[in-house]
């Protein structure tokens, strides 16, 4: 018994100062981790999406996108407010395509054929550019020249004498503009360069009027998104016979008349006559993106000693030159943000909204053009006031969300990839092809300062504030950013909290790719945490409590009954009541002193060493509450007991009425067993389920998911032993009653029937009610379905099952015991 109470009062305690802790490190772990970069997040009227509407999240680079509604105005306001520490303004100007322009490679001879085949690929699917781009070039020392090239624009673009010059394939890429100081201190980023003159006399050579030029940093290791194969195959000189041959297959002999007028027959005297003259010992070029240049990069490209694709920055011996188009960012595009169906809190999905004509690639927002300024037919702008060149004078790296469980959506720099689900491996990504499903990081970041000139008056679509004097994320925080919330709400704003948003992972249908992985930003993310946390936490502790104190209840009654008996048996044998008392005394201070001494002393060295003394202080109390049951005992003890009276019951009801005081620490344990089968594993489940979702809520589960596994053990351990011990002590007390019944001749099996029957009936009754307020919580916390209602009941079953088979068990063994041996 010593060792049992020691046990019992050293485990409860250690356990509820283990709970304790744990409930510190989860605020702490919410303080520290669930600020992020900022906490409010204002944006214009009527800005939020379904997806926030309904479900609470935002995808990454949401805010890539918009049509502003905010003016500086505004925004300088939110600025000066006295709790405002930084306040950094988001205007989406446009997707705008790549500088347009060619690479280049060096002619061995002017006997050559080049093909270019461009391609790109999301990271699950390659999309080949549809259109053939080649030349065959018979040019002889520039005393004739016969080219066939697939297109004008081909021709144009390449060079006549030792260079051979083809263009980049079209590609798409976001343009965000950001106040470069605000922004600095957000994101530690160095925008200087953005307010910094373009200064460089190699950039100004590829700008056509400085004052037009747009300072732009790029995004670093974000190329333009396509690979390029280029064939390079020698050719057999023609006779002049054959060139006549192949003049009078053409449009007044004219090859570039018949391109123009005839295509398909300009075709087939290209298949039939000129493509018979390569040799086919071709040497073959693929260039990646990451061997490309930047999108906004100036510098010109060109195929390298050793065949790479290089930039050409005009200090090396073979500088090759190139050419650029001016003004080729005229035309900018906007995107309608991804329309995603829900599913359920889960699983998304995205259709397709059409095919790309270039790549037949699917994709999945709708575009609009949009003509920035107009040009002559000069190429030179018509109004100087409207006209603008992208200039690139630096790079930025992204390292949002890097190792960190907050989730702050900047909403122009998320660089989490999505993968398929049935292989993570596979990472996607945006192709060349504008209206991804995946919203893009911000390529290129440019002042706010030239925002409105691009966009109108009002070019701002969302303001990211910091509140100042806040070093984490606790009620206080909370109640501040509220207050703050609540008054730009007031001021016209559509205003969402995201300190305390961590990201999860949705499963999103795409259609023509499958069943994608992606990442969300949960707003609310720690306050789910919390109050999931703190529901847990009351749940485990009261039945925790309530399991180990009916435990101790059951333990005492039983040695004060056991002590009971032996005292009537001491005063039989003449010892006087003061001897019996203070024997009694001197045991029973043995049996609750000495453990709770000996709990006392291992609590307070623990404590000297661990600098802890929450276990010792929990022990104290639990002693108390043990000192206090034991009195509830031994009152119950004192009871003299009443004369039973004949009840109109069956033979089995009056005997659990009579045994009512010795089943009912059995009855609490089932009932309290039956609730955990039946009610706690779905609490579990969904309570993990909403604090898992996230990568914050995923953290903080795992810091306390072993204590948990721990209890429920110890639930289970102490309620279960508390039914078998209960039920061996009832059989124990009646094995006289066993052995009468053998001496009369009943056979065993008919015994058993007997004694189950009773076990069935107040099992039953006791499993029941467990059952019946399992379902009665769970309506109340969870959401009851068909599935685990019949769970639940196959769970009560199963209880009752394992209290008869631990009834029949104990039956056989006082029957070996000697049961029949002695009726004989």
């Amino acid at each position: 018994m010593i060792t049992v109470l020691v046990l019992i009062i050293s485990t409860v305690s250690y356990t509820l100062a283990t709970l304790a802790d744990a409930n510190e490190q989860v605020k702490q772990n919410i303080t520290n981790f669930s600020r992020g970069s900022y906490d409010i997040l204002l944006r214009p009227p009527d800005a939020r999406t379904d997806l926030e509407q309904k479900l609470g999240i935002i995808e990454e680079n949401y805010l890539g996108s918009g049509e502003g509604g905010i003016t500086t105005t505004q925004w300088e306001d939110v600025k000066e407010h006295p709790q405002v520490e930084i306040a950094a303004p988001v205007a989406s100007v446009g997707l705008f395509t790549a500088l347009k322009r060619t690479w280049m490679i060096k002619k061995e001879n002017d006997l050559r054929y080049y093909g270019v085949d461009y391609s790109t690929s999301d990271g699950v699917n390659d999309y080949t550019y549809g259109k053939e781009t080649y030349m065959y070039d018979f040019s002889s020392d520039m005393k004739s020249i016969h080219q066939y090239p697939s297109s004008l624009e081909v021709l144009n673009n390449f060079f006549m004498e030792e260079i051979a010059s083809f263009s980049f394939p079209i590609s798409y890429h976001q343009v965000v503009a950001v106040d470069p100081v605000e922004e600095s201190r957000l994101t530690d980023y160095n925008l200087s360069l953005l307010n910094e003159g373009i200064d460089d006399g190699l950039t100004l050579n590829y700008i056509t009027k400085q004052e037009l030029a747009i300072p732009i940093i790029s995004l670093k290791d974000v190329p333009v998104p396509n690979t390029i194969k280029l064939t390079v195959d020698s050719l057999e000189e023609p006779t002049e016979e054959e060139v006549k041959t192949w003049s009078s297959k053409f449009v007044d002999s004219n090859p570039i008349k018949t391109m123009d007028l005839n295509p398909i027959q300009y075709e087939k005297v290209i298949q039939n006559y000129i493509s018979k003259k390569r040799r086919h010992n071709e040497e073959v070029y693929v260039y990646r993106p990451e061997d490309g240049p930047s999108p906004f990069e100036i510098l010109p490209f060109y195929v390298d000693e050793k065949g790479k694709l290089s930039p050409d920055d005009g200090t090396g011996e073979d500088y090759l030159g190139g050419s650029r188009t001016p003004f080729s960012q005229q035309i900018g595009y906007k995107l309608s943000p991804v329309r995603y169906d829900i599913k359920n809190e889960k699983e998304l999905s995205v259709t397709q909204t059409g095919i790309n004509d270039d790549y037949h690639a699917p994709t999945y927002r709708e575009i609009e053009e949009v003509e920035y300024f107009k040009l002559n037919e000069n190429d030179d702008p018509v109004n100087e006031q409207e006209a603008f060149e992208f200039a690139n004078v630096g790079f930025f790296s992204i390292k949002e969300n890097t190792d960190k469980l907050a989730s702050a959506p900047l909403g122009i720099y998320g660089s989490t990839s999505p993968y398929l689900a049935s292989d993570p491996s596979k990472k996607l990504h945006p192709s060349a092809v504008p209206g991804s499903f995946i919203t893009t990081p911000a390529h290129g970041l440019i002042s706010l300062n030239w925002a409105e000139k691009i966009k109108g008056e009002a070019p701002i679509d969302a303001i990211r504030v910091k509140v100042a004097g806040l070093t984490g994320y606790d009620e206080e925080a909370a109640a501040l950013i509220r207050k703050l919330a609540n008054e730009w709400e007031k001021g016209g704003f559509t205003v969402d909290i995201v300190a305390g948003a961590s990201l999860q992972e949705l499963s999103v249908d795409v259609e023509g790719i499958g069943e994608v992985m992606q990442s969300f930003t949960t707003l609310g993310a720690a306050d789910t945490v919390v109050s999931s946390w703190n529901l847990l936490q009351v749940v485990i502790t009261v039945l925790y409590v309530l399991v180990a104190f009916i435990f101790i209840g059951f333990t005492l009654f039983h040695l004060l009954e056991d002590r009971q008996r032996d005292e009537q048996l001491l005063a039989r044998l003449g010892w006087s009541h003061k001897l019996i008392r203070r024997l009694r005394y001197k045991e029973l201070g043995q049996i609750l002193v000495i453990p709770m001494l000996l709990v006392f002393i291992g609590f307070t060295v623990y404590g000297i060493i661990q600098e802890e003394w929450l276990p010792l202080i929990l022990a104290v109390g639990v002693s108390l509450l043990t000192l206090l049951v034991y009195a509830f005992t031994t009152s119950i003890q004192k009871r003299k007991p009443k004369k039973v009276k004949q009840s109109g019951g069956t033979v089995t009801q009056q005997n659990i009425w009579f045994y009512r005081f010795r089943l009912l620490a059995s009855g609490l344990q089932l009932l309290i067993v039956t609730i955990l089968t039946c009610f706690l594993p779905f609490f579990l489940l969904q309570s993990v389920e909403q604090t898992t979702q996230t990568r914050l809520g995923n953290y903080v589960h795992g810091e306390v998911e072993g204590l948990f596994i721990l209890i429920i053990i110890l639930l289970y351990g102490l309620s279960l032993t508390t039914v078998y011990q209960s039920l061996k002590r009832l059989w124990e007390k009646r094995e006289n009653e066993i052995q009468l019944f053998l001496y009369l001749g009943w056979g065993a099996g008919a015994i058993r029937k007997y004694y189950l029957k009773e076990v069935l009936f107040w099992a039953g009754i006791a499993i029941l009610a467990g059952w019946i307020g399992s379902i009665c919580i769970s309506l109340y916390f969870l959401d009851v379905s068909t599935v685990s209602v019949l769970i639940g009941v196959l769970g009560a079953i199963f209880i009752l099952a394992l209290t008869l088979a631990g009834s029949l068990y104990i039956l056989r063994c006082l029957e070996k015991k000697g049961g029949r041996n002695f009726a004989h």
